[in-house]
C-alpha cells in the first residue's frame, strides 16, 4: 500500500466540520456549497448559518436535500456571530471555514486534514490561495506574495506539495511578523480540541479573522501549503475595504491580545507588530487628509515597549507623509 493510499484510508474517517456564513449571498451560495460537495474527502458535516438573510438563501439550501448539510437561520447579527452559531453547532475533530461567495479547490480538504492527522501537536493548517474577478472569472493574484516570510520555517520535503511546519513554540512570533498576517479564513483547517475555547469578537469587526488566527497560533503548531487550494471571488458586495480601515480594524485586534500574550519571545514580535500596526494606522489616516487623527493614531506607537528603531523609521514615514500633504 503507497503513503498516499495510507493517508486516504486514514482521512475517510476522520469527522470534519465546514461552517458557511452567508448574509444574502444566495448568488453565490450553490457554487461554495458544490465545491464542498466535490472534495475528494468529504465532510461529515456542512452547517450553513444564515445571518438574517432576506434572499432566497433558504430555497438554495433545501434544494440540496442532503444529510451532510445543516441549516442555522438566525437573527442578522453579522459575520462573527455567525460563525459562533457555527463553532457552537460543530461537531467535528477538526473545523473550516468556507464563506458562500468562495470556493474550494477538490483537494482542499483532503490535504489540510492529512497535515493536521499528520502533526498531532498542530493547531491549524493553512493554504495559498488566489482571487478572481466576478463574473469574468478572471485569475488575480495569489496570497503568499503577501508575505514572502512565510518561506523562513523549514520546508518539509517529503510531502505531496512543498510546505512549512512551524513548531507551537515559534508559530505565533513567525507569523505576527509576516507582511500580512496569515487570518484569511477560507483557507484554513482548525483542530477543533485546540479552539474549543476560542469564539469571535463582534466588536472587533473585520479585526476579528486576525484575533481569532492569533489566538490559535498561540494555542498550537502550524502547518502551511504553497499550492493554491482556495478561490476568493472579487465582486461588488464585497469590495475590498479601503486601506484605512483595514490598517484600523487591524490595530483594534492587536490591541486588544495585550493580555493574551505572554511568552517573552511572542511579546518581542508582538511589540514589533503593534508598533508597524500604530504607523500603518496613522499613515493612512494622514493620507486621507485626517492629519490630527494620524498623529493621535501614531502616538501610540512609543507607549509600546519595542525597539527604538522602528518607532523612528515609523517616525520619519509619518514625517514624509504630512509634509507630501493629501494622497496621490
Amino acid at each position: 500500500m503507497s503513503a498516499s493510499e495510507s493517508v486516504a484510508q486514514l482521512t475517510k474517517r476522520a469527522s470534519i466540520s465546514v461552517i458557511v456564513p452567508t448574509y444574502n449571498s444566495a448568488r453565490f451560495l450553490k457554487e461554495a456549497l458544490d465545491s464542498i460537495l466535490a472534495q475528494t474527502l468529504l465532510p461529515e458535516q456542512i452547517i450553513v448559518v444564515d445571518d438574517g438573510s432576506t434572499d432566497n438563501t433558504a430555497e438554495v439550501v433545501r434544494r440540496y436535500a442532503n444529510r451532510r448539510i445543516q441549516y442555522i437561520r438566525k437573527e442578522h447579527e453579522g459575520i462573527a456571530s455567525a460563525r459562533n452559531a457555527g463553532l457552537d453547532a460543530a461537531r467535528g475533530e477538526f473545523v473550516a471555514f468556507l464563506d458562500a461567495d468562495d470556493r474550494w479547490r477538490p483537494i482542499f480538504i483532503e490535504m489540510m486534514h492529512a497535515y493536521l492527522v499528520d502533526n498531532p501537536t498542530a493547531a491549524a493548517a493553512f493554504s495559498n490561495f488566489v482571487r478572481f474577478e466576478h463574473p469574468t472569472g478572471k485569475l488575480l493574484s495569489d496570497q503568499f506574495h503577501r508575505y514572502p516570510q512565510i518561506k523562513r520555517p523549514v520546508v518539509l520535503r517529503d510531502a505531496p506539495f512543498a510546505h512549512g511546519r512551524i513548531p507551537k513554540e515559534q508559530a505565533f512570533s513567525a507569523l505576527v511578523a509576516c507582511s500580512e498576517i496569515p487570518a484569511r479564513l477560507q483557507v484554513m483547517m482548525f483542530r477543533r480540541s485546540m479552539i474549543e475555547d476560542l469564539r469571535f469578537e463582534p466588536a472587533l469587526k473585520s479585526g476579528g479573522d486576525t484575533h481569532f488566527a492569533l489566538r490559535t497560533f498561540l494555542a498550537g503548531g502550524v502547518i502551511f501549503t504553497d499550492a493554491v487550494l482556495a478561490e476568493v471571488r472579487c465582486h461588488d458586495g464585497n469590495t475590498r475595504r479601503a486601506d484605512e480601515e483595514i490598517a484600523e480594524y487591524e490595530l483594534a485586534a492587536l490591541e486588544a491580545f495585550a493580555p493574551l500574550v505572554t511568552r517573552d519571545s511572542d511579546r518581542r514580535a508582538y511589540h514589533e507588530r503593534l508598533i508597524r500596526a500604530h504607523t500603518e494606522a496613522a499613515l493612512h489616516r494622514i493620507r486621507t487628509g485626517h492629519k490630527r487623527e494620524g498623529l493621535r493614531i501614531f502616538r501610540g506607537a512609543f507607549r509600546v515597549p519595542g525597539s527604538a528603531m522602528r518607532k523612528l523609521k515609523g517616525s520619519l514615514r509619518v514625517l514624509v507623509a504630512l509634509l507630501r500633504g493629501q494622497p496621490k
